[in-house]
């Protein structure tokens, strides 16, 4: 079982169910993802054109 590839396909369901833009604390919280692998998933999907970060914060 490929766990990366079940939480990317979580984080891509609930960004679709909300089309207006969801914040990764959202995500993180609601998605069913593991929270570890939630910024590297959004990162491969932003590199392969799947989203666009229209904002971004400083982490830490």
């Amino acid at each position: 079982m490929n766990y990366k590839e079940l939480d990317t396909q979580k984080i891509k369901d609930y960004i679709q169910a909300h089309p207006d833009g969801v914040e990764v604390e959202d995500i993180i919280a609601h998605s069913g993802a593991e929270k570890l692998r939630v910024y590297p998933a959004l990162f491969e999907l932003e590199q392969e054109g799947w989203l666009t970060v229209t904002e971004r914060e400083e982490l830490g």
